[in-house]
């Protein structure tokens, strides 16, 4: 079998139904922010992928204003069909020249963050975007260690991804040095997910004795997964 080439892994949105029941991670994004969600707010999805978040605000708020924005012009193109009253942008969160010139009244980025080692670059830009309330959400650290580290196949030099797990702490003494109100959600998977074995980038679930689902993937790293909410 073929494999895809390892920084490409995430191809697998163009393949999925952006319109299908929404991500448990998803839903929890949603009651966290549901009393922002008022009509006429407007709202930013960064790595947006194929719209599915943006579909299920869309679905549960019809007049939100939503923008979504992605690096890959591939992905933007399926999100613009997904949801076709929206505002969708190309472009990188790492790279100023490349951000929306207006602000937003919130501002969602969801299973992102890994990709980067700055931290400070990414957020600093985020809350450059936004008026009200940011929330990130995916893996961090609840140890007090950030880790760096890249991911390639066994074999294979030519194709690599980041794979970064940065601590809750960083991330907070960073927020307070700018003085800004922050707090961390943390979240825990409430189901079983199955392993695709074509992928080992993709995240499974190993059922424990006490704990209920430890989520993993061939990184052998456990997934702690977490929302952070910063508060402008």
């Amino acid at each position: 079998m073929k494999m895809n080439r390892i920084e490409q892994h995430n191809q697998f949105y163009l393949e999925e139904d952006p319109r299908r029941p929404p991500k448990e991670l998803l839903k929890f994004l949603v009651q966290l922010a549901q009393w922002q969600l008022t009509p006429g707010s407007t709202v930013l999805d960064v790595g947006c992928a194929c719209g599915a978040f943006l579909f299920y605000l869309r679905s549960l708020y019809p007049a939100l204003r939503l923008t979504g924005m992605d690096v890959s012009p591939e992905f933007i193109g399926k999100a613009m069909e997904t949801v076709p009253n929206a505002y969708f942008w190309v472009g990188d969160i790492c790279v100023p020249e490349q951000l929306p010139a207006e602000r937003f009244d919130l501002v969602f980025m969801s299973g992102v963050h890994y990709l980067f080692r700055d931290y400070e670059l990414w957020l600093r830009n985020l809350l450059s975007l936004t008026k009200r309330t940011a929330f990130v959400s995916g893996l961090f650290n609840r140890e007090e260690l950030d880790v760096y580290s890249v991911v390639q196949r066994a074999g294979d030099k030519t194709s690599s991804t980041p794979w970064n797990l940065i601590s809750e702490k960083s991330i907070g003494v960073f927020l307070d040095r700018l003085n800004v109100r922050h707090e961390f959600f943390r979240w825990e998977l409430p189901m079983e997910l199955p392993r695709v074995h074509a992928d080992p980038v993709r995240s499974w679930t190993i059922e424990t004795k006490d704990s209920g689902f430890l989520v993993v993937n061939g990184t052998q790293m456990v997934h702690r997964f977490a929302v952070l909410r910063v508060d402008m």
